[in-house]
């Protein structure tokens, strides 16, 4: 299909951060909300804050102390559970998936999807939009603001356009119409610096920037000045970026060289088993909520056990312990193993987002161990490095 006919759709969740505490906190709605800063330092910044707290001045990237002294009245709640939202992020992303496989997560709060030639599944792209959102805010008790149009570019535009909890649709007949009149800062691409720049050539409306000549766009910003003069039109061909399917979960085992039943070197293998699956988990940034031990009796009976935990992890010793506890199900002192298994699913994706640490009791403290260790096997192989209780048996 010629890529001027496509339908994109672009999700952006309102004040995702505050709004997810809101929800966790229901006193909290509908009230100023502020989410940032680290407790460990004395200043941070705003990550989100609740369209209240907007009413005030407060915005994303603000220093948190001016945003206390903006909104006093605020709630401030310290960005420390970033697992949580990628969690949900990750689950949102699994119902945008139910309306097209072409689904590019553009950040954790957003995301590009285009619904070209759905309309017979689901009608039209106002209908669909309905009852996408409809599917959040029923699943996830959250809102988001959504923008249809026949580009990327149009798309995100259109889903600042009526916040929060909108719908807008910008077609190629408005495009001059609702495109025209806004600030250039309003253009995906269009930083505070380059509207600076752009100021002092008068240039202050997108339409300014739609009808000054290409050529001193070029001269002043190299190619970049081309890229400007076609996005104040609305032109933009970029595709919806599809990645690949997510991984289901991650795991792997081990045939025994001799069958046994005894608890050390069962132990020892379990050890060395979650170290594996750990790293390959950190690699691709991912975390995992489903942990699955796998053992094969010598007479070649297979079972497997599984545990589901509220937070995902990454770490082996969590999943060591956990596979031990599995195990501890299992009565070993008639029949021996064969194989042992560890693998990891129900799978999130990492963020990696620099911000405060964990509660602590949910701070792993061997955290800056693993990424040496797993730098260290990177450089010199699997076996050039591993914990001492795997090693004996192994």
């Amino acid at each position: 299909m010629n890529m001027k006919d496509r339908i994109i759709l672009h999700v952006d969740m309102d004040a995702f951060f505050a709004s997810v505490e809101q929800r966790e906190r229901p006193w909290l709605e509908g009230k100023p909300v502020i989410v940032g800063g680290d407790p460990q330092k004395r200043h941070g910044v705003v990550s989100s804050a609740s369209y209240p707290a907007r009413k005030y001045g407060v915005k994303a990237g603000m220093p948190l102390g001016l945003a206390r002294r903006l909104c006093p009245c605020a709630t401030v709640i310290t960005l420390t559970d970033i697992e949580k939202y990628s969690y949900i992020s990750s689950q949102l992303v699994k119902i945008f998936y139910q309306f097209t496989p072409l689904v590019e997560p553009f950040s954790i709060d957003e995301a590009f999807l285009d619904i070209t030639g759905c309309q017979r599944l689901f009608g039209t792209p106002c209908q669909l939009a309905q009852r996408l959102k409809s599917e959040i805010k029923n699943k996830w008790g959250l809102t988001c603001s959504v923008g249809i149009a026949p580009n990327k570019l149009l798309a995100k535009l259109g889903s600042s356009l009526n916040k929060p909890d909108g719908l807008s649709i910008i077609s190629k007949d408005e495009v001059k119409k609702t495109l025209y009149p806004l600030e250039v800062g309003n253009l995906w691409g269009i930083g505070e610096k380059t509207s600076k720049v752009l100021s002092k050539f008068g240039i202050k409306t997108v339409g300014d920037l739609a009808s000054f000549p290409v050529e001193v766009l070029k001269n002043q910003f190299g190619k970049v000045g081309e890229q400007l003069h076609l996005i104040a039109n609305g032109i933009n061909d970029s595709p919806v970026l599809v990645k690949s399917p997510p991984e289901k979960s991650m795991g792997h085992e081990h045939t025994l060289p001799q069958d046994t039943n005894d608890p050390g070197e069962i132990s020892s293998v379990l050890l060395s088993l979650s170290s594996i699956v750990a790293k390959r988990l950190r690699q691709k940034r991912f975390q995992g909520r489903t942990i699955t031990l796998k053992l094969r009796y010598s007479d070649f009976v297979t079972l497997t056990r599984s545990e589901t935990i509220a937070r995902p992890i990454d770490s082996e010793h969590s999943i060591y312990n956990l596979a031990k506890k599995l195990i501890s199900n299992f009565d070993l002192r008639i029949t021996k193993i064969r194989l042992l298994g560890v693998s990891v699913s129900n799978l999130v994706t990492h963020m990696g987002f620099q911000t405060s640490f964990p509660f602590l009791e949910y701070y792993d403290k061997r955290k800056d161990l693993y990424e040496v260790i797993d730098k260290i096997k990177d450089k010199f192989g699997e076996d050039s490095i591993g914990w001492a209780a795997s090693l004996i048996f192994w």
